[in-house]
This record gives C-alpha cells, sequence and structure tokens, in this order.
C-alpha cells in the first residue's frame, strides 16, 4: 500500500537577488536620458514630435472634453490619496516592507519629475517654431502621477490580483499619455520618460523588498511568471516598431508645411511609442515580481513518497 509522508525540511530559499531590479532601474533611468538626448536635443528628434503634434489635430474634436476631464483629476490631493491607500493595503496584507517602499516609489517618482523637468533636462527651438518649442516639457508630470500610482498598487495588492491591476493600469496610464498629446501639453517623448521614471523606481522598490526580506519569506519553487507580462512584453516590442516604422515613413518631412497625412502617421508613431513604452515597462515590472512571490516560511507539501511503488498486479489466474 502506497505511504503517504511529508518529505523532509527543506532548507528556506532566499527571495532572488537585487541585481536584476537595479539594473533594470539603471536600464529605465538611462533611456529617460536617451529620449531626451534623441528627440528634444536633436533637429530631427524635435521634426518627429512637431509633426505628431501637428497630428493630434486629427480628430481632436472628439476627444477633447474627454481629456480635459481625465486631466483634471491630476491633482496633490491625488497623489496623497494613493499613498494612502498603498500604505493601508501593505498594512491590511501585513507586508510593511512593500507598504514603505511602494510608497517611497509614488513619491520619489513624482519628485524626480518635477526635477528633470525643471533643474536638469533643457530644450532649445531648434526648428525655428517659437512659442513652447523652446520650453522642456519632459517628463510629462500628469502621466506620472498616473504611472507611479499605478507601480504603487502593483506592488502592494495580492498576487492573485497583481496582473488585473497592472493589465487595467496599462490602459488607464496609456489614457492619461494620450489626453496629455490630444490637448497638446506634452510631447510622446514627454510621456514615456514618466513612464520610465515611475518603472525605475518601482524596479528599485522591487530591490528594496527583496533585500529587506530576505531572510523571512520563500519563493515557491513551483510558481512561473504570469502570462499578462509576456503579453505586454510582446506588446511593447510591437508597439516600439510600429513607432519606429511611422518615423521611417514621416524622416524628410518638415515640420511647418506638412501635410495631414504625414502629421497623422506621426501621431500613429508616437501613440505607438507611448504605448509600446507603458506596456514595456510596466510589464517589465511585474514580471520582476512574479518571479519574486513569496509564500510563508515552514509551508510543507504533502507528497507522495518518492521512494515507494505501487506493486505489479498478479497475472489472471
Amino acid at each position: 500500500m502506497d505511504a503517504v509522508t511529508a518529505p523532509p525540511e527543506r532548507e528556506p530559499r532566499p527571495l532572488p537577488g537585487v541585481a536584476s531590479p537595479i539594473a533594470a532601474a539603471v536600464l529605465a533611468g538611462a533611456l529617460v536620458y536617451l529620449i531626451w538626448w534623441g528627440l528634444v536635443t536633436t533637429h530631427s528628434g524635435q521634426t518627429l514630435e512637431a509633426l505628431a503634434l501637428e497630428g493630434t489635430r486629427v480628430g481632436r474634436w472628439r476627444l477633447d472634453d474627454q481629456a480635459d476631464e481625465l486631466l483634471g483629476t491630476v491633482s496633490v490631493p491625488m497623489v496623497a490619496g494613493v499613498i494612502a491607500v498603498v500604505l493601508l493595503i501593505g498594512a491590511l496584507r501585513g507586508r510593511w516592507v512593500a507598504a514603505g517602499a511602494a510608497a517611497s516609489a509614488v513619491v520619489g517618482a513624482n519628485l524626480t519629475t518635477q526635477l528633470l523637468k525643471s533643474l536638469v533636462f533643457q530644450r532649445d527651438d531648434l526648428i525655428g517654431l517659437g512659442a513652447w518649442n523652446g520650453t522642456n516639457t519632459l517628463p510629462s508630470g500628469h502621466t506620472t502621477v498616473a504611472a507611479a500610482a499605478l507601480v504603487g498598487l502593483i506592488l502592494v495588492v495580492p498576487p492573485w490580483l497583481r496582473s488585473l491591476t497592472t493589465a487595467v493600469g496599462v490602459v488607464g496610464v496609456s489614457a492619461y499619455g494620450l489626453a496629455t498629446l490630444v490637448n497638446q501639453w506634452h510631447r510622446p517623448s514627454d510621456v514615456a520618460a514618466a513612464v520610465l521614471v515611475a518603472a525605475s523606481w518601482g524596479c528599485l522598490a522591487v530591490a528594496a523588498i527583496r533585500f529587506a526580506e530576505r531572510s523571512g519569506p520563500v519563493r515557491d519553487a513551483a510558481h512561473r511568471p504570469g502570462a499578462t507580462s509576456v503579453i505586454l512584453v510582446m506588446m511593447a516590442i510591437c508597439g516600439l516598431a510600429l513607432a519606429v516604422a511611422a518615423g521611417f515613413m514621416v524622416w524628410n518631412a518638415e515640420a511647418r508645411g506638412t501635410d495631414a497625412t504625414t502629421a497623422f502617421i506621426a501621431y500613429v508613431g508616437g501613440v505607438s511609442a507611448l504605448v509600446g513604452m507603458t506596456c514595456g515597462g510596466l510589464g517589465g515590472l511585474l514580471r520582476l515580481l512574479d518571479a519574486s512571490r513569496p509564500i510563508p516560511r515552514g509551508k510543507q507539501r504533502v507528497e507522495l513518497d518518492a521512494g515507494t511503488t505501487a506493486p505489479a498486479p498478479a497475472p489472471p489466474g
């Protein structure tokens, strides 16, 4: 008769190391700098984004009211409310380290965006458009608020709710970014940089959680990253590929006197870039979290003893 026994107690498996989330945070920060250098400090970059803003005029009247209502929700009380919710969820789950790291990520992302926009990055009018083309708007503050709020929630919600939260949140963050384009408050590069700033702080928060809980929770060896993160990364690749193709199609166009078709192609490329960067940044963060899902220490599984086999049936008489 088969024996059902508990396997010998295994050594606790620590959470993964901090190298991967720190590397991801550094990569996101480097991409913010490269986006600023390529699209803000070069003639070609400014031209592409000027064309994208011109393309927003196509069908803009259909989205104006919705964009205004959405952007009107961004405020300091909203940020404070997000931080309070993050801390509350973390406290209810007993995840104090995650709650503190998530709240720090929300605050850090918003402060970083304001510092980069006001003190670090500069913009010169290289294509002679005048007006606000010589004013730096990278990264987008409104998009940072939305993206940082999502990052904070991803870090503290229960694992079973994490993928759904990310998927719905990506749609919301993309909507905020699109609204800033429709109102011509920001350019595609501003939105992409804002998402990367929030994602970078999210990765640092993951590193902090892993470091602080390294001797506590253990990782479920049977767990595999969820499909949502894979789908988001694939969407990021498709979106960025479409953005590159659109940029190639309008590369030789001029910012002044362009036709509506060329401007619309540039606009589609800009929207594809911001959606792709949103999917990639937040999908990558979700994957890092999926790879470090904790279970309580000492949780045991009851399994069949591998050394016991069932006897072969007797031959018929």
